[in-house]
């Protein structure tokens, strides 16, 4: 199924429950766009999001489970990406479901479907409870934050399937934006990341099962109106530690008036939180190589750094490196859209002491590197 046989078709319905959020989105421009992330609250402690349940006109979510293929429990052993997307947006008449793994081991392999209607079964407006069961994708997450949650899935195109225990390690959530609503002229969305877990459980991959004692795992969730049609690139970068995990979140919107640089990031290291605000970090590409899947070289290397000690030297500072990735040409927003995924390892310091792990990001861009 292509992108042309499905488009939004929204219900007179979503208009009259949304006139209010639509009417914002239209007087959206770059100067109250600005003034909103520029006022972002630094946040001395974790915001626990209190909208876990189904809401919305939209939602969007992606789970990740991060795990070593052999069944080794170390967080600096993590080898192996499963990730599972979808959007659910029934009075638009449209959803999409996305999966991907990527693996130093296993064969990668993406997919994607577009649905003309709603794909989640039994919502909740108190837990985080989605529930899919298509041809391609079975799936289910129930849970809160208090109790965790439990992840069971049948991948049918890829072939991986599991039963899934997610723990949260620390207050490790970042709430973007302070739980604000963030409105630009194609989005008004409420969104976090819950980004340290340990995951336990069995996961099947084509056949070969592992026992996951210490696994890792990620929560994204959010809810309004959502689409990627200004988002000129992003960096979703999420780093395991054994000793805690790293959250960074950097994106671009092409507007009318030009470029609009957004984005947050968290850090919870031996139990310290540190948030950091758009200007307090940076994801530099140090290293590119080839790649057969789009028409551009993509990023292989990059130096991570945030916050600044009394010295003004950065108190983060990473060596990134790809171990594994898997890239495909975008379907939806701006002419040459690529994404690419990775399975990464990170070394360097935090506040002068050595850490090292392992983890994922994601890239998407709309230049095209020569």
């Amino acid at each position: 199924m292509t992108d042309d046989e499905v488009k939004p078709d929204p219900k007179i319905s979503f208009f009259l429950k949304n006139i209010g959020i639509l009417i914002k989105m239209k007087r959206a421009n770059r100067k109250r766009i600005l003034k909103f992330v520029n006022n972002t609250p630094n946040l001395k402690e974790p915001l626990i999001p209190k909208y876990e349940g189904n809401a919305g006109p939209m939602e969007e979510g992606m789970i990740y489970v991060m795990f070593n293929s052999e069944g080794k429990t170390s967080s600096s052993e993590i080898d192996t990406v499963y990730r599972f997307f979808w959007v659910d947006a029934p009075d638009l008449r449209f959803s999409v479901i996305d999966g991907f793994l990527i693996s130093e081991k296993f064969k990668d392999e993406h997919w994607e479907t577009l649905y003309p209607r709603g794909i989640l079964k039994n919502k909740t407006k108190d837990r985080y409870h989605q529930e899919a069961f298509e041809e391609e994708v079975e799936k289910l997450i129930d849970g809160t934050w208090e109790e965790g949650y439990t992840f069971n899935f049948n991948d049918k195109k890829i072939g991986v399937s599991a039963k899934l225990k997610y723990e949260p390690l620390s207050k490790s959530v970042l709430t973007y934006y302070g739980g604000k609503l963030a409105v630009c002229p194609t989005l008004a969305q409420r969104f976090y990341d819950m980004f340290a877990f340990k995951v336990t459980g069995e996961i099947d991959v084509r056949g070969e099962k592992i026992i996951l004692e210490n696994g890792r795992g990620i929560i994204e969730h959010g809810t309004g109106i959502f689409s990627n049609l200004s988002i000129y690139d992003w960096r979703w970068l999420n780093l395991q530690f054994p000793n805690g995990a790293i959250h960074i979140f950097y994106h671009s919107l092409d507007l009318k008036e030009g470029i609009i640089e957004g984005g947050e990031g968290a850090l919870v290291i031996d139990g310290e939180w540190y948030h950091f605000q758009r200007g307090d970090f940076q994801v530099d590409e140090v290293k590119y190589s080839e790649d057969e899947n789009i028409p551009s070289k993509v990023a292989t290397e990059w130096r991570v750094t945030g916050g600044k000690d009394v010295e003004s030297n950065p108190l983060l500072d990473l060596k990134v490196t790809s171990t594994a990735k898997i890239s495909w040409l975008g379907t939806h927003g701006k002419e040459n859209q690529t994404l690419t995924n990775y399975v990464i390892e990170a070394e360097g310091t935090w506040k002068k002491k050595e850490i090292k792990g392992k983890g994922t990001m994601e890239n998407q861009q709309h230049r095209i590197i020569e």
